[in-house]
This record gives structure tokens, C-alpha cells and sequence, in this order.
């Protein structure tokens, strides 16, 4: 059996290849640039839109000013801790739910806001419903945590960087408030039973357990009123990068023209090798 010799290819004929499939190349680079120079006039820019949210951790300090009697009826340390965790986990659960989506359609600008949000020039997407928002914003608004902490990163791209700012802004503050709403509609319903009871009870003992807790929830009350965000701190407000982010033009064309110069060696070889194949086939 006599022994195959395998052809090892040096560098000098790699160069020697390059060299001979110079107008593939070149072709191919001109292509690319074309190519890149059109997408780059068509493509809407896209700014970077992000904001950083944490978990509220002054909730058991908001009672401090309460009295001493008044305190053992409501909600102790660990267990306002973990309703703030509650909270600020259905924060992050419902944030691009059709119900924030719902609120976030009824204000002034946001729909026409979000249908400029298109890949090309000059076009605008059809979405109507809170549906269609939900979707959009499940797919588009990204929610990173943020290393060895329990913030989250908040990211979101669109082409005015303004119109970016306020969605996110909008956003989170409709998510904090329905969630406000429905805690008020909790504390208004406690309210609501411990007069009931107190009109019904004659023991003078329970008659003041029930003055204490109707003390501490309509102080909960008054705190829910306060206008600072309930189920989330805010670490960074809104902000949008100073430049777009999508296309960058160092990194645009120069993928593009690598990637049609490669196309175009591929062609070539593939033409090259077809036409072997022909000659053969008519030799035979």
C-alpha cells in the first residue's frame, strides 16, 4: 500500500489564494460598503434608556414615630421586610403586564410614542391594543439585576431618546401605584371591619385592642398617601445615553464589508469547484 501524502499549506499560499481572488474581494468589499452605507441612512438610531430600581427597606422606620402601646398591633420588623420583599417582587412580576400596559395606553402621547419605535426609517408599527403593549414591552424592556445586590437595571432602547425617558419613567411609576391601590384598598377594608366591630363590642379590653389596630392602620393609611414611590426605591432615575448606541458606524461598516468579502471568496470557490465539475462531466 503505498503511503498518501497530505499537502500542508504554508502561509505563502494562503496569501498566494488571497492574491489570486483579489476582484472576489475587492467586489465583495465594495458590496459591503454599499450595503452598510444604505442601511446606515435607513435604520433608526436607537438610544440607550436605563434606570435602576431596589427593594424599599425603610418600611419598619416609617413607624417610628409611633407610639410605644400602638406598635405591638402592627405589622412587626421581620414581617414588614418581608411584605416590602412581597411588594417589590410583584413590582418586578406585573411591571410589563397588560394591567400597566392598560394605564400607560390612556396617557397623553405614550401610544404614538411607542409606534415610532420601528427598525426603518419612515415606517411605525400598528399596535393597539394593551395586548400589543404587554408584548412590546415584554420583549424591549429588559430587567437585569444588578451584581451582588438586590437592584435592578432597567433597560430600554428607542429612537427619541426623550420619548425613551418618559416611557421608563411612566412605566415604573404606574407599576408602583396600581400596587399603592390595591394596599390602600386592604388598609381602607381593615378600616372598615375594626369600626364595624368597635360599634358591636361592649368588653372594654377588646374595645382598646381594636382603638390600637384602627390607630395603626389609619396611619398606614396616611403613609400610603404620601407621594413617594411604595413598592420599589429608585437608585438611578431615568437617563438615555448622550449618542445612539445602534448603528455605530466603527463597528457598522467594517462587519459588514468582513462579511461580504468572506461571501464573496465563498462564491468564488463555489464557482471555481462547479465548474470542475462540469468539465469533468463532459470529459466523461
Amino acid at each position: 500500500m503505498s503511503d498518501q501524502q497530505v499537502r500542508l499549506y504554508t502561509l505563502s499560499d494562503l496569501l498566494l489564494y488571497l492574491w489570486n481572488e483579489r476582484l472576489s474581494i475587492a467586489l465583495g468589499a465594495a458590496v459591503g460598503f454599499c450595503l452598510a452605507l444604505v442601511l446606515f441612512f435607513t435604520l433608526k438610531p436607537q438610544y440607550e434608556i436605563w434606570m435602576i430600581v431596589t427593594a424599599p427597606r425603610e418600611g419598619v422606620e416609617r413607624f417610628d414615630f409611633l407610639t410605644d402601646q400602638a406598635r405591638p398591633f402592627l405589622v412587626s420588623g421581620s414581617d414588614q421586610t418581608a411584605l416590602t420583599d412581597r411588594e417589590y417582587m410583584r413590582f418586578q412580576q406585573s411591571l410589563r403586564g397588560p394591567a400597566v400596559a392598560a394605564v400607560l395606553l390612556r396617557m397623553d402621547g405614550m401610544l404614538g410614542g411607542l409606534q415610532q419605535d420601528t427598525l426603518f426609517q419612515g415606517g411605525a408599527s400598528d399596535m393597539s391594543g394593551s395586548g400589543d403593549v404587554a408584548n412590546y414591552l415584554e420583549r424591549h424592556v429588559r430587567m437585569d439585576p444588578v451584581k451582588n445586590s438586590e437592584s435592578l437595571r432597567l433597560t430600554y432602547h428607542h429612537p427619541d431618546p426623550d420619548v425613551g425617558v418618559k416611557l421608563l419613567r411612566n412605566l415604573v411609576r404606574i407599576g408602583d401605584q396600581l400596587i399603592r391601590q390595591d394596599a390602600r384598598r386592604d388598609v381602607d377594608a381593615r378600616i372598615e371591619w375594626v369600626r364595624r366591630e368597635l360599634k358591636m363590642t361592649l368588653n372594654p379590653e377588646h374595645r382598646q385592642t381594636l382603638t390600637r389596630m384602627l390607630m395603626g392602620e389609619e396611619r398606614r393609611e396616611m403613609l400610603l398617601s404620601i407621594d413617594t414611590p411604595y413598592a420599589l426605591s429608585i437608585v438611578e432615575d431615568a437617563s438615555a445615553s448622550p449618542r445612539p448606541v445602534f448603528p455605530k458606524p466603527m463597528l457598522f461598516f467594517p462587519v459588514l464589508m468582513m462579511a461580504c468579502m468572506v461571501m464573496g471568496l465563498v462564491l468564488s470557490y463555489l464557482r471555481v469547484e462547479l465548474g470542475k465539475r462540469r468539465t469533468s462531466h463532459d470529459v466523461r
